[in-house]
């Protein structure tokens, strides 16, 4: 049901949201301005940590790791939304 499907990427988006709270937050507790530490993969659509940090600091790492997780079923859930038939709202196409 299309419904399900929405909640599904409803719930993961949260959570990719929540994770990426908390990353950030890490990073902060430990002086690091996540600014000048995040950059934006455009291929991948996530964002990602400046590797030196995720090397010295075992729990960002985690974190990071986490929300990559929730990025990837974030995604999943809106594969299977773009899966579902096209329901035609009867509005003219355009020739």
């Amino acid at each position: 049901m299309p419904t399900h499907s929405s909640e599904e990427w409803t719930k993961a988006h949260i959570q990719v949201n929540d994770n990426l709270n908390r990353l950030l937050g890490a990073l902060r507790d430990y002086g690091y301005n996540p600014n000048l530490h995040i950059s934006y993969d455009r291929e991948e659509h996530h964002l990602q940590v400046d590797p030196a940090i995720l090397n010295k600091h075992p729990d960002i790492k985690m974190l990071f790791l986490d929300y990559l997780s929730a990025c990837r079923e974030r995604d999943a859930a809106l594969d299977k939304i773009q899966q579902l038939p096209k329901m035609d709202l009867g509005f003219q196409q355009q020739p």
